[in-house]
């Protein structure tokens, strides 16, 4: 059996898991069980889970249409997703690995752009969507993929993203001797360069 390690970009996982379970959010069980599914029982052991993901914004910011204050830490999705950090933090073979995200302004939802195109009516504070920017992810996967190679630690790595940005961090694996699996979630389109730098590439549908 090949000790194996799951990582999760859980920004694009969950975007997908979205769609898979009918428009819903996971919970932090579902993720550990789709983690779960991306491991083949017959031929590897699972060592630990990783799991990269951006807790929440909540800082206060001034709305670009009325002036006033929005407390992000005040809102149902603040909420939501803190406490499905926490499930997850303390799920069983599941290590957390915190990323920021930074403020950029204020944009447009694409659906008011859309309508604001076809109506010509005015523009409202409904429109307007913090512009948010997801930081630290891709170095903290690098960094797991690193340790976990160079120190022989796991046989394969089992790899859930869409982001080439990981290239460099699956050529290094590789050149360590480790296995590098590409784990697909329904989706056809898959970057040349994940293809070129992994050793497989696994489809995995859940539930």
């Amino acid at each position: 059996m090949k000790q194996t390690a799951v990582l999760l970009d859980l920004g694009f996982v969950i975007h997908k898991l979205y769609r898979a379970l009918g428009k819903r959010q996971a919970t932090a069980n579902e993720v550990r069980q789709f983690a779960h599914e991306c491991i083949d029982d017959a031929e590897e052991e699972l060592f630990r889970i990783y799991c990269y993901y951006c807790p929440p914004y909540g800082e206060i910011e001034t709305h670009p249409i009325t002036g006033e204050e929005v407390d992000f830490s005040r809102t149902d999705t603040y909420a939501s997703k803190r406490a499905f950090i926490r499930d997850l933090e303390i799920a069983k073979n599941v290590a957390f690995r915190s990323g920021e995200l930074s403020f950029d302004g204020w944009k447009v939802k694409r659906r008011s752009a859309r309508d604001l195109a076809s109506s010509g009516r005015g523009i409202t504070k409904d429109d307007f969507a913090p512009d948010l920017t997801q930081k630290r992810v891709d170095m903290k996967i690098g960094l797991d993929v690193a340790w976990l190679s160079s120190k022989s630690i796991v046989e394969r790595l089992v790899l859930v993203t869409g982001d080439s940005d990981f290239v460099p961090a699956m050529q290094f694996a590789r050149r360590e001797g480790v296995q590098v699996i590409l784990v697909t979630m329904g989706h056809q389109q898959i970057k040349r360069e994940l293809k070129v730098h992994t050793d497989e590439i696994r489809s995995v549908a859940y539930p």
